[in-house]
């Protein structure tokens, strides 16, 4: 196994900071929260104050950039200790409110403009719009706000209902794209059905029906010229064993029935199968673990052979463990 090499970059008054001896780590990542989170402890004395911007590094890849929230100091007999506690950058869109009332824009980069043009950190530079992001226009009930909602909160809704996925990038970038179902594997896990050869530390593999359908069908009111139609689209889980219909509300002002059936069929799928591997050290030939890049799984002990989408990653070191990675994997689709 190759020695992963972690770096920490803060940015002081003096300039940098780097940090690359610890005692333990953990740098947390999940497709689905803007908060990643990260924490350290050395045995040295930094420069490092709350409020420094830091990005982390393996392999000298960038994994996160992020805020430094809380640093703890202290000293014993058997020597100092530095704490760093943090989260990424994006943090701040969702501990932020929208404090601006009234009218929005109605794309997306005109949104993400208006809304972070007051907050520190971030700026329209920091969003990508792929998939064509940029063009769509909202309705405007998905831009119509209430007293508390967090500029994440608006910039997720807004974009989930033109069926964009919005993500925090492990380099700092805000993402609006669409899920991606299949694509190209960039990793790969594997175990043999004896369990004699397997390239992870410990996986497991749960399957449920939990919250799943064999027939979900959208159903609402469309009005038009004060003629009210009954309108509705549905769409078939053929992996499902047995009939189990759901029944969901809609105004057309959610946008197509049949991408609302189908957005419901995805989502559902990707929570029926939950893949978690622990691994060694925190990358697969020198490129480091990351969400959101597909792992094709041959694991035929634990009953899955596929492609999977990596939605969470956990890096950490400890004096028992050393270096090790957390996986969590689903498939692909989901908003």
């Amino acid at each position: 196994m190759q020695n992963d090499e972690v770096v920490v970059l803060v940015a002081n008054a003096k300039g940098r900071a780097r940090v690359d001896k610890f005692v333990s780590y953990t740098i947390d990542a999940d497709l689905y929260s803007p908060e990643g989170s990260f924490s350290f402890e050395c045995d040295s004395k930094y420069d490092m104050n709350r409020g420094n911007l830091c990005q982390i590094f393996v392999n000298r890849k960038c994994v996160m950039a992020g805020i430094i929230d809380t640093v703890r100091r202290s000293l014993s007999r058997s020597g100092p200790k530095m704490e760093i506690e943090g989260r990424s950058v994006a943090s701040v869109l969702a501990d932020s409110s929208v404090t601006k009332f009234g009218t929005l824009p109605r794309t997306l980069p005109q949104l993400a403009e208006r809304l972070v043009k007051d907050l520190p950190f971030l700026s329209r530079k920091d969003f990508v719009f792929n998939s064509g992001s940029d063009k769509d226009k909202i309705k405007r009930k998905f831009v119509e706000l209430s007293p508390g909602d967090s500029v994440f909160d608006v910039l997720k809704k807004a974009a989930n209902s033109l069926g964009f996925l919005f993500w925090a990038s492990p380099d700092g970038s805000l993402v609006f794209d669409k899920p991606v179902e299949r694509g190209k594997a960039d990793f790969r896990i594997h175990a043999f059905e004896n369990g004699e050869e397997m390239d992870y530390i410990e996986g497991s593999v749960t399957e449920t029906l939990n919250g799943q359908h064999s027939l979900i069908k959208v159903i609402g009111e469309s009005q038009d010229d004060s003629d009210i139609k009954y309108v509705a689209a549905s769409v078939k889980n053929d992996d499902f064993p047995f009939y189990r219909p759901l029944v969901v509300n809609w105004n057309e002002n959610e946008g197509p029935a049949k991408k609302t059936a189908e957005l419901q069929l995805a989502t559902e799928k990707a929570s029926a199968i939950q893949l978690e591997y622990t691994m060694s050290g925190h990358s697969q030939n020198g490129i480091p673990w990351t969400i959101n890049a597909f792992c094709d799984v041959e694991d035929h002990y634990n009953g899955a052979v596929d492609s999977y989408l990596i939605k969470r990653r956990t890096f950490t070191l400890s004096r028992s463990e050393g270096k090790r990675t957390r996986l969590e994997l689903q498939p692909g689709g989901s908003l």
